[in-house]
């Protein structure tokens, strides 16, 4: 992992592998179930502002080259149209067709800028995973190994949050929730690479 990007997502989240350290060894001692339940809902803020923080630093990345819409792939033009797409929704007027078709032919014409919108919903699970995978044509399949664990920190969060007390993780839960937000960190900042290092940002010439 050479490129300036990976050396600077590195840099951006070096500070979460301190607080991750620090969730599991509890060094002011709090109540053990206590403290648990207060580490879940941030593991999972890692996690997702990792994946937030790393994946808009690419977008601004990508922004620089100036990429014009005949030499990406279909998936980064449909990232370039953006929100443009929700005047599609619904039954649409004559004028609302105008608009779109406008938005259309001006990203044809000039340099791709991409927004730096990163819609999780707000519960980074496996699906959503997904989703961010597709846009980037990221390679799914790697993550099988984590999204297990990824679906319980999403759902014990969620419970958390909305104030359900029968959450009650062990210490070896918390430091296996941390190897596997961790591992699955690695393997996007992997993907990430290779994107870059391939240019497969840039449609390929059969």
């Amino acid at each position: 992992m050479s490129h300036n990007l990976i050396d600077e997502i590195q840099e951006e989240n070096n500070w979460r592998d301190g607080e991750l350290a620090i969730f599991k060894i509890n060094p002011q001692k709090v109540n053990e179930l206590l403290w648990n339940r207060m580490c879940l809902p941030m593991i999972y803020a890692h996690w997702e502002g990792y994946v937030v923080s790393s994946l808009k630093l690419l977008i601004g990345h990508l922004n620089t080259l100036e990429l014009v819409p005949s030499e990406v792939p279909t998936n980064l033009i449909v990232l370039g149209l953006g929100t443009k797409y929700n005047s599609l929704s619904g039954k649409q007027s004559f004028d609302q067709k105008v608009e779109f078709t406008d938005s259309f032919k001006e990203i044809f014409q000039k340099a791709i800028k991409f927004k730096k919108d990163i819609d999780t919903k707000s519960n980074l699970n496996k699906n959503v995973l997904e989703d961010l995978c597709t846009i980037f044509g990221f390679d799914f399949e790697v993550f099988k190994g984590v999204t297990r664990e990824l679906e319980k920190i999403v759902i014990f969060r969620n419970k958390i949050a909305h104030g359900e007390n029968s959450i009650l993780p062990g210490s070896e839960n918390i430091e296996k929730y941390v190897r596997s937000i961790t591992q699955a960190t690695d393997l996007l900042l992997t993907e990430i690479d290779k994107f870059i290092t391939n240019e497969n940002f840039r449609l390929k010439v059969s």
